[in-house]
């Protein structure tokens, strides 16, 4: 491991949380541009929409990686954490909000509609991820406490956690709702924290064994692009086999097993990228940690920019371009958008609200340490992976 690492930095962290982001943009830009009749852009989705998964297996890493050596002060943790995640949070919902009803589509919400969407993270289609981020921080201290004592044991809770998780999918996907108020997660499994729970997991005993982890990276690198291959393939199979009976978009669900497999060839295939860019040398140092210091901004605020880019002519409904044409430009237009609106909102007086992160020129530089440009900050996020806590 190198003396970057010892310390707290992980370079490649920061490629793993780009290149997510990446996909997650692409992601509701084909869900938006494609029709979803569409076999294969449905086929392409099974692979791409792995970011919930690797998010949170990020952030399982990163927090149990910045408690490395020391004992957690609960409390402290929580008045650090929840700040950078609820004012975010509020912000958005009342952002979407007001655009809803105020923008190009003039929803006439009722007042208990909107205290809702603000409660169960529906003001807007991605803020659900900030709603189980609270939900982790919350049961954190919890859960470090948790994979120290059970370490050596690593394997077998993930067996039977990734067990219980491939069944609770499964049920989603191919099973119905029980009758009863029990009934009514069955919607709203994708805003609650055990639906991750072994992404979560495989993420922080991951940073107890990162150690293990780099020397496996280091000997078996061909053996673990195997395994993502394989591990994609098969998800790719599993689509295909669900297609001829269930609507495309349903049998490229993201909750369902074989999401398992898109995410395990997606987090081996992005840290793998990620260590190979820090071992040439960190290529464009500064550049990356710039946009990673900008990255959740820019995940807050890409559904607004792609959807006044869809109302423009690229939406599927109404399309004025060939599908792949504006596929294409959904993804720079909104790219590009979220990261003007990231940069204006990072050095405003509401960057905390907007992003997640105090005021940019109070509390954040740039400085070069071990030979690469860090960004130094005093929150860590899912896009902040890479940063020291």
């Amino acid at each position: 491991m190198t003396t970057a690492a010892r310390r707290g930095y992980l370079p490649q962290a920061d490629v793993v949380r780009l290149l997510t982001f990446g996909a997650v943009i692409g992601v509701h830009a084909v869900a938006f541009t494609e029709p979803p009749s569409s076999r294969g852009w449905a086929g392409v989705l099974m692979l791409l929409q792995f970011g919930r998964e690797v998010f949170f297996a990020l952030t399982g890493f990163v927090l149990v990686h910045s408690a490395r050596g020391r004992t957690l002060d609960a409390r402290a943790f929580w008045r650090k954490r929840f700040p950078a995640v609820v004012a975010p949070y509020l912000a958005w919902s009342a952002i979407y909000t007001a655009f809803h009803v105020w923008g190009p589509a003039h929803q006439r919400l009722r007042g208990a509609a909107v205290l809702w969407a603000f409660a169960t993270g529906n003001a807007e289609y991605h803020l659900y991820f900030l709603l189980v981020s609270m939900q982790l921080y919350l049961v954190f201290p919890l859960l470090l406490r948790f994979v120290r004592r059970t370490e050596a044991r690593a394997w077998p809770v993930l067996g039977v956690v990734a067990a219980v998780n491939v069944a609770w999918l499964a049920w989603l996907q191919y099973g119905t709702a029980p009758a009863g108020w029990v009934g009514h997660l069955w919607p709203r499994a994708y805003e609650l924290l055990p639906t991750y729970a072994v992404y979560v997991l495989a993420g922080a005993y991951a940073a107890l064994h990162l150690d293990r982890i780099e020397r496996v990276c280091a000997e078996r690198r061909r053996l673990l692009l195997g395994v993502a291959a394989g591990a994609a393939a098969l998800a790719e199979l599993a689509f295909w086999a669900q297609v001829g009976g269930r609507e495309p978009r349903l049998a490229a669900a993201v909750l369902q097993p074989a999401m398992v497999l898109t995410s395990i060839a997606a987090l081996i295939l992005l840290y793998l990228a990620g260590r190979s860019w820090a071992s040439r040398g960190r290529p464009g140092a500064a550049l990356v940690a710039r946009a990673s210091d900008l990255a959740f901004a820019v995940y807050l605020a890409h559904p607004l920019v792609l959807e006044v880019l869809l109302r423009l002519g690229l939406g599927n409904d109404g399309q004025r371009l060939p599908a792949m044409v504006a596929t294409g430009l959904a993804v720079l237009g909104t790219s590009a958008g979220a990261a003007a609106v990231a940069v204006v909102a990072r050095r405003s007086r509401w960057s905390l609200a907007l992003t997640g992160r105090p005021r940019l020129h109070d509390r954040t530089r740039l400085h070069d340490r071990t030979g690469a440009y860090e960004v130094r900050r005093g929150v860590t996020e899912p896009s902040q992976a890479g940063s020291r806590p």
